[in-house]
């Protein structure tokens, strides 16, 4: 992943987590992201209520400084951006049951109501 891109994303990712109270897949992902960011910067850059910017140039200075933490955020952030394009699942009821999974991994199990007469 391109280092700005993967940057942008890890910011937007540890921002987002800040604002987050309740549990969930996509919060411990994006927990975990929080915590490497936290752990990196300890000392350097307090996290919370940080400039975007600012957050954004420290994030781009440790991963051009050291390759382990770039590949530690680039998987942490692959693993959120997997979790949050597989978490979306609507379903509508009309005449039949419509399933609507977004980049789901797994299978899913609907019902589907043709032309049938019920008694």
């Amino acid at each position: 992943m391109e280092l700005s891109i993967l940057v942008s994303r890890g910011v937007n990712i540890a921002l987002w987590a800040i604002d987050k109270v309740s549990g969930g897949a996509l919060e411990k992902a994006g927990a975990d992201v929080l915590g490497l960011l936290t752990k990196k910067l300890q000392g350097k850059l307090q996290i919370k209520g940080s400039d975007r910017k600012l957050l954004e140039a420290a994030i781009l200075s440790e991963a051009e400084r050291d390759k382990k933490f770039q590949e530690d955020l680039e998987k942490l952030v692959n693993q959120y951006q997997q979790i949050q394009n597989t978490a979306h699942v609507s379903q509508s009821t009309e005449s039949g049951v419509n399933v609507n999974v977004d980049n789901n991994s797994g299978q899913v199990i609907g019902q589907q109501i043709g032309q049938q007469i019920f008694r």
